[in-house]
């Protein structure tokens, strides 16, 4: 998917703003800065941030070829005196959600004459007379691309893949050591209420090992069990850590392997759920409280067990051990994969999402 351009002056300069993109940000934005890509070739792309972006970071290999420039921490005003002086065409794609702050950037914007394409609520400040009104537009994912949508005029392809590489899975082979059982990732590392338990995850992983399954711990970076303490309990265990990768790009490599060859991955809502669903990796999530119609998975095999309470007072931990099994024995009875790994899979989900809109 690379991209061979010239850049043409005249052409506006398109500039994504967002406040903070952690990793299951990045990944939902990717779909729309492809469509910002096939729809404006010629044009310069910015991405900014005010804090940091997980795109100018982990995923920048993913998104290179899409984005231009990178400008994290930076003021919005700062971007523009770069990269459109005035006298010069752009446009801001804002992926803020605030909306008093959208609208006083909507106005010092339209006082330039820069076209605003503003976010979720406040994409009614650049809602047109002749779309349909929303006012609580879809999945995270498919917002942003239908910010691009608008701005261009008309459909554009929806692709939320990454690609592995060929030495990311042979790794993952040889970590599998030949072995027929079918394999499950578990992932109980996050931050703050997100964690699950070590006894959550002993629970399930004895559970299923002894159902046939090889279970495979994965141990991102974050709070939750350790590998030492999982293994002492649960000898059975296997577990995958960033020791395996030379660096962070590369373990992330790992995981998208390993998830294009696990039957199914059971963790908590968060970024590593949405990193396997880039290889549809049948899922089971552990949701908190997230709104899962703008949350979930872009896999279309997604089972959701929710903690007992939801908002602030809600933990990972606090999930019956129970739910979780009888959602992953339902996932991995049904068997359902909406595509061989580096096949065209998407259409069945862009089919379900256009439906829905």
């Amino acid at each position: 998917m690379e991209f061979a351009v010239t850049m043409d002056s005249s052409a506006p300069v398109l500039i994504f703003y967002a406040r903070n993109d952690a990793l299951g940000d990045g990944l939902l934005r990717i779909p729309a800065l492809r469509a910002a890509r096939t729809a404006f070739p010629q044009s310069h792309i910015v991405y900014g941030a005010m804090r940091g972006s997980s795109l100018s970071q982990v995923l920048r290999k993913h998104v290179a070829h899409l984005v231009d420039d990178f400008r994290t921490k930076t003021p919005l005003s700062a971007i523009l005196a770069e990269f459109a002086p005035r006298g010069r065409k752009a446009i801001v794609v804002d992926l803020r959600t605030g909306v008093p702050g959208l609208m006083l950037t909507a106005l010092q914007l339209a006082g330039r004459g820069i076209r605003h394409e503003a976010n979720f609520a406040g994409h009614l400040l650049s809602l047109r007379w002749d779309t349909r009104l929303t006012l609580r537009p879809e999945h995270n994912a498919w917002r942003y691309h239908r910010l691009i949508e608008r701005l261009a005029g008309r459909h554009l392809p929806f692709d939320h893949r990454l690609d592995v590489p060929d030495a990311a899975r042979a790794r993952a082979r040889q970590l599998r050591d030949g072995c027929g059982r079918p394999l499950v990732l578990l992932g109980g590392n996050a931050q703050g209420r997100k964690c699950m338990s070590e006894d959550q995850v002993v629970a399930v992983a004895g559970n299923l090992i002894g159902a046939g399954y090889r279970v495979l711990y994965l141990a991102t970076p974050g709070s939750g069990p350790t590998p030492q303490a999982l293994v002492a309990r649960e000898s059975r265990l296997q577990v995958a850590g960033p020791e395996l990768a030379p660096d962070v790009a590369g373990f992330d490599d790992l995981l998208l392997a390993l998830g294009e060859m696990a039957v199914a991955y059971i963790g908590m809502e968060g970024g590593l759920a949405h990193l396997m669903a880039t290889v549809m990796t049948p899922a089971v999530i552990v949701n908190n409280g997230a709104n899962m119609e703008r949350w979930r998975p872009l896999s279309n095999t997604v089972e959701v067990v929710t903690a007992p309470r939801r908002g602030r007072s809600a933990n990972v931990a606090d999930t019956p051990v129970e739910a979780i099994l009888d959602a992953a024995h339902r996932l991995l009875a049904a068997g359902c994969r909406d595509h061989v790994a580096g096949t065209g899979f998407r259409r069945k989900i862009m089919l379900q999402q256009r439906v829905r809109s």
